[in-house]
């Protein structure tokens, strides 16, 4: 299968790219990094979005082209979209009133198109998640990838693990009671990335020819747990932080106000794939995407650390 740079190069194609679920942390880093290299690879980048928020206003701002695109409107309707660009990057669309429910349109739709080339985004060990319903559908768009990813030139599927940054969500927290407070077990082992290593990494197989398009899973380079990240946030800020296992609902009352409804129950239902062991798991495909080492935890914790410090 050819690499994503060689679609930019026919005298046909459309030079640009289109991400889905911009109005969401993922989707927006990754047309944020888009944008940074328009111009030398292709001329536009198109982000689609559910909801109109601060992170789609800045994507317009910086040069995207932003266009609503919703589950309920169905494939046709999101494929009339997708024909503005020769590749699409699909970021599960979270924030969607109707996620769950015929999610795999935003796949089926780049075959519609007539799509050069498709990207799709999912987490580590999608196909055991399916007891979770807010993961259920990774797995079926998984599914529907595969059906469809002979149709295209160049077809990849990027699994990440879990984002080191959802603790961003929690930094006052972390401040004031120097606790990570999470419904997970503090021994449960995940090899964390920041969203930003992520969204460099796919920007850097849709750009570089020694890609070739197929499977990567991204993952950070250690192998850790809850208590060995509590452990890191304290050396690094100079803190007695520790981690505290808390029920669900603890959390989920927590983030309201913070989060849309469907990412807090995503997210709890990641860290319950978390305690079963289904993010126990670390490859290099980060680091050969990249070039270099990603960020550590620590790393992460120093560049961050004015935030989870208490503000005076």
């Amino acid at each position: 299968m050819a690499s994503f740079s060689s679609l930019f190069e026919s005298s046909s194609a459309h030079k640009a790219v289109l991400v889905t679920s911009c109005d969401i942390y993922p989707g927006f880093k990754i047309a944020q990094e888009l944008l940074r290299h328009k111009g030398k690879h292709y001329e536009h980048v198109y982000a689609g979005y559910f909801q109109e928020n601060e992170l789609v206003r800045y994507l317009k701002q910086h040069g995207a082209h932003c266009v609503k695109l919703a589950i309920a409107n169905g494939s046709d309707a999101i494929a009339d979209v997708y024909r503005k660009a020769d590749v699409i990057v699909v970021v599960p669309p979270i924030n969607d009133d109707h996620w769950g429910q015929d999610s795999c349109v935003f796949v089926s739709a780049a075959e519609k198109a007539q799509a050069k080339g498709l990207a799709l985004c999912s987490k580590i060990n999608a196909e055991h998640m399916g007891e979770f319903s807010m993961l259920k559908p990774l797995h079926e768009m998984e599914k529907a990838f595969h059906e469809i990813k002979s149709k295209f030139k160049a077809a990849s599927l990027v699994r990440c693990s879990l984002h080191i940054d959802m603790l961003w969500l929690f930094r006052s927290q972390i401040a004031s009671e120097k606790k990570i407070c999470l419904p997970a077990k503090g021994n449960a082992r995940f090899a964390p990335l920041t969203v930003r290593d992520g969204a460099r990494a796919l920007c850097h197989m849709l750009i570089d020819p020694k890609f070739p398009a197929g499977l990567y899973e991204l993952t950070g380079h250690e192998l850790t747990d809850f208590d060995g990240v509590a452990h890191d946030a304290a050396s690094i800020l100079d803190s007695e932080i520790s981690f505290k296992e808390v029920e669900r609902k603890e959390m989920e009352d927590y983030l309201r106000g913070k989060l849309g409804e469907n990412n807090i129950r995503f997210m709890g239902d990641m860290l319950e794939a978390l305690n079963k062991g289904l993010l126990d798991k670390r490859t290099d495909h980060l680091k050969d995407l990249l070039g270099k080492q990603p960020l550590s935890v620590k790393e992460y914790f120093e560049k961050n650390a004015h935030d989870f410090k208490p503000q005076l």
